[in-house]
């Protein structure tokens, strides 16, 4: 009897068994039968790029050396004017560029066949000068921090423009960047991580997929800024580098006094541009000033590219000689 009952017993055991693993075996197949039902691929969910560059604060200082260095610079180079008020691009110039620090600078835009002089712009300390020699012609003069925004609304249509919003600053901005007070106390520098997701990149990448990038974001601010109230700070630049590009220096973000994002710089397309630099130069660099309502771009090559050349001071004059109509933007306009 004693016998019996351990047969059943066992004989228990092993259906228990087998019924938990009829279990098992059935939840699973339930499992997998309900994700095949709800579950799908889905491209479009971003996942981190890498490899990714780790870099210290100094590391990103010596991305932007050159630009910081740079004393002069001439060169030749195609711009590609985008007024966002009108939509619409205009063709490629053919423009001649000069620099010099610390604010020098004489822009002369040319038409791509025929070599016709469309405009010219100069700015010194902070005074700037334009000649309009095709749309609407006129010599202009004012102040490079001074609000023209009613100005430009007498003008109508034509104010949007990207000739007649672009001012030879915009341009010095991007190419000779002010270098890091890292000894001043009242700034400071910020370093973070910002994500920013995009489409995939790589070659053969799925339709529609998406990746985050990964940046080094430099912020600087500038500390009690006088008649903000005590303890106002308020952030002046930022300078990003892509940590899946060698930590390439690719935006400079540059802001007024009242915290308005005033230019956006993009860099790209690193390359030896000049024989006398051993650094490698953005040959795509696209200056976008969203509340002028206009975009350039820059289009720079390996032919026409001088680091630090001499130029005589007559290269930054800039005189009415075509007897346009003068326009002093700073005079209260003749009833």
């Amino acid at each position: 009897m004693v016998q019996e009952d351990r047969l059943w017993q066992e004989s228990g055991r092993q259906l228990l068994r087998a019924g938990v693993l009829m279990a098992v075996v059935g939840l699973s197949l339930l499992v997998s039968s309900c994700k095949s039902l709800i579950v799908t691929k889905d491209r479009s969910i971003p996942k981190l790029m890498t490899p990714l560059a780790d870099a210290s604060f100094q590391d990103l200082v010596k991305q932007v050396k050159p630009f910081a260095d740079l004393q002069s610079l001439r060169a030749r180079v195609g711009i590609v004017f985008q007024d966002t008020g009108l939509a619409e691009r205009w063709p490629e110039t053919d423009s001649n560029l000069v620099l010099m620090r610390p604010d020098r600078i004489r822009l002369i835009i040319n038409a791509p066949i025929g070599k016709i002089k469309i405009a010219e712009m100069v700015s010194e300390s902070s005074k700037f000068k334009v000649a309009l020699y095709r749309q609407s012609p006129s010599f202009l003069i004012g102040t490079n921090d001074a609000d023209y925004s009613m100005w430009r609304e007498k003008l109508g249509e034509k104010a949007n423009s990207g000739l007649v919003a672009a001012r030879p600053f915009h341009f010095t901005e991007a190419l000779m960047m002010r270098p890091l007070t890292l000894n001043d106390s009242r700034f400071t520098y910020l370093m973070e991580e910002a994500l920013i997701e995009e489409p995939d990149p790589t070659p053969k990448a799925p339709k529609n997929a998406r990746v985050l990038r990964s940046f080094y974001v430099v912020s600087e601010i500038e500390l009690g800024v006088p008649g903000m109230g005590t303890g106002i700070s308020r952030v002046t630049r930022r300078l990003w580098f892509d940590r899946t590009s060698d930590l390439k220096f690719v935006r400079q973000q540059l802001f007024d006094a009242k915290g308005t994002l005033t230019t956006e710089v993009y860099y790209s397309d690193y390359k030896k541009l000049s024989e006398s630099s051993a650094d490698l130069w953005p040959s795509v660099i696209l200056v976008s000033r969203p509340h002028d309502g206009y975009s350039a771009r820059l289009l720079f090559n390996e032919m026409n590219f001088e680091v630090n050349p001499e130029l005589p001071a007559t290269a930054f004059v800039l005189e009415n000689t075509e007897k346009l109509k003068e326009v002093d933007l700073d005079k209260p306009p003749v009833p």
